[in-house]
């Protein structure tokens, strides 16, 4: 039976690879949404559940179309090859460019979410902390890949404005902690730089909590709770305290690697007295991150 269905398949014309009625070249064509467990990439710390990809490539304007169970398999074939979680879109991208010999570029964007394996602050408890990664890579034939690596982490942002307002208010020194408004509050970090990845996902995750007023753990005891509130009072911020903070955090994980173009941060909190959010975010390229630490 397979033979008979491999003989039509031989038999027939690939149509793919016939002049189309209007000659424009297509940038990206290819497969979205496709899923793949990633399972094998988990350690004791960081266990990693699914992605989903979406994988492109271009169709010159001589082409119908592209082949496109070639992007599909390529991707299958990518995962056992690549150890690290990170080098995956890249893998991906430079499988599916050599596949389509009529392509000149690949694109990839691969979206996952990993669960890090903690503990609560004073009691010891096990505790884990959902987070969301990006990567993206760009392949041109015969040149050096374009990367983005990113996560995305949830923790808390305490308000400066409000925690002097209490200061006036109940006549305190400037010692003692103060009451303000607190809340949970997300954080984004993206790293564009060029080759292999070079990059930790635990990195990120790492710079990205320390730029944030504190942490939220899934599991907390009452002096738990205590050592968060705590905690998160002293170290009051805004959203633009917290992006500064990732941007600078990132610099000083990456100041010794080279081929780094770009950070990106944004910071969201989700205001406990107010009915919106207060966002800060933007692109900063390395060079200017590392002049103005210089300023410092």
């Amino acid at each position: 039976m397979s033979n008979e269905w491999k003989e039509v398949a031989n038999n027939s014309k690939d149509v793919q690879y016939e002049r189309p009625e209007s000659r424009l070249k297509i940038k990206n064509v290819g497969i979205d949404g496709f899923k793949f467990p990633l399972a094998k990439f988990s350690n004791d710390i960081i266990k990693y559940s699914a992605a989903t990809v979406r994988a492109t490539v271009d169709v010159p304007m001589q082409m119908r179309g592209a082949n496109m169970s070639r992007t599909a398999i390529g991707i299958i074939e990518s995962i056992p090859d690549v150890k690290r979680i990170e080098e995956l879109a890249g893998a991906i991208a430079e499988r599916i460019l050599s596949a389509h010999e009529y392509s000149m570029k690949s694109r990839v964007n691969l979206k996952g979410e990993g669960f890090l394996y903690t503990e609560s602050p004073v009691s010891y408890l096990d505790s884990i902390e959902q987070f969301e990664f990006n990567e993206q890579a760009i392949k041109i034939r015969d040149k050096v890949e374009d990367n983005i690596l990113g996560i995305k982490v949830t923790g808390i942002s305490t308000c400066p404005c409000g925690s002097e307002l209490m200061r006036t208010k109940l006549k305190s020194n400037m010692e003692e902690i103060q009451p303000t408004h607190m809340q949970r509050a997300t954080l984004s970090i993206l790293v564009n730089f060029y080759g292999k990845a070079i990059i930790e996902i635990k990195d990120l995750l790492d710079a990205a909590y320390k730029s944030m007023s504190g942490r939220v753990y899934s599991t907390l005891k009452r002096a738990d709770e205590a050592f968060v509130i705590y905690s998160s009072l002293q170290n009051t911020k805004f959203v633009e305290d917290i992006y500064r903070s990732a941007v600078n955090e990132i610099y000083t994980k990456l100041a010794n690697y080279s081929g780094i173009k770009a950070v990106y941060a944004r910071a969201e909190s989700f205001e406990s007295i107010h009915g919106y959010n207060a966002v800060a975010s933007g692109w900063i390229d390395w060079e200017s991150i590392r002049e103005t630490i210089k300023l410092t």
